[in-house]
């Protein structure tokens, strides 16, 4: 919605400014909003170096898993973050902004414990669990991250961004529990699945927590 800014007196604060203060956030004749703070960009640049790296880094992690259970699953979380990143670059792209170039030093440092777990050859047996830890970090550290992103897109009403952020958050969510699940030895995957999806439909949204 497009909103006209007028002066009802002299020295009177323009209407954009009485909403801004009131944290609702104005729109230009386009739609997409005059203002996004620059944490919010920043932090959208930051993450979408994080799933840059981290599609390189998951199929030689795929590779060095053991269980079938947990190749499939890291095959599947590479599509999703794909996904990931193409979402983020539109998430920007719909606000009108481009994404700053920003690098992910604590991805970078997950992913180097990942290659350390990998080089000492201890990935043998019931030893994929050295490797599920490191993904539960990467998983939580995500989380932590996108969390806030939903929150303030939420906030400030970008319906569409919101959406996209809170699928990114949900799948992230999910890869965590399925992780911790097949570290502690439940299975197969499939049954798995099912189980963590439906408590996680039974589950307040994303959405509704952000509100």
């Amino acid at each position: 919605m497009r909103m006209e800014t007028k002066r009802s007196g002299a020295g009177s604060p323009r209407t954009s400014d009485r909403m801004a203060a009131r944290g609702v956030v104005t729109t230009g004749s386009s739609g997409q909003p005059k203002d996004v703070p620059m944490t919010f960009l920043h932090k959208l640049g930051e993450m979408y170096s994080a799933e840059k790296q981290l599609t390189r880094a998951l199929p030689l992690v795929e590779k060095a898993a053991k269980s079938k259970d947990l190749k499939t699953l890291l095959k599947i979380h590479l599509k999703e973050t794909k996904g990931h990143a193409k979402a983020l670059e539109d998430v920007a792209k719909s606000l009108g902004k481009k994404l700053p170039s920003k690098s992910c030093k604590r991805m970078s440092q997950l992913i180097g414990q990942g290659v350390k777990v990998i080089a000492k050859r201890v990935v043998k047996g019931d030893k994929d669990r050295e490797l599920i830890e490191v993904g539960r970090k990467i998983e939580q550290f995500e989380i932590n991250n996108y969390t806030p992103l939903v929150a303030e897109a939420a906030k400030n009403e970008w319906t569409h961004e919101t959406t996209s952020l809170t699928s990114i958050l949900t799948q992230e969510k999910l890869a965590y529990e399925l992780l911790g699940e097949l570290g502690r030895g439940n299975g197969p995957l499939n049954k798995l699945v099912k189980k963590v999806s439906l408590e996680h439909a039974r589950a307040p949204s994303p959405l509704a927590e952000a509100a």
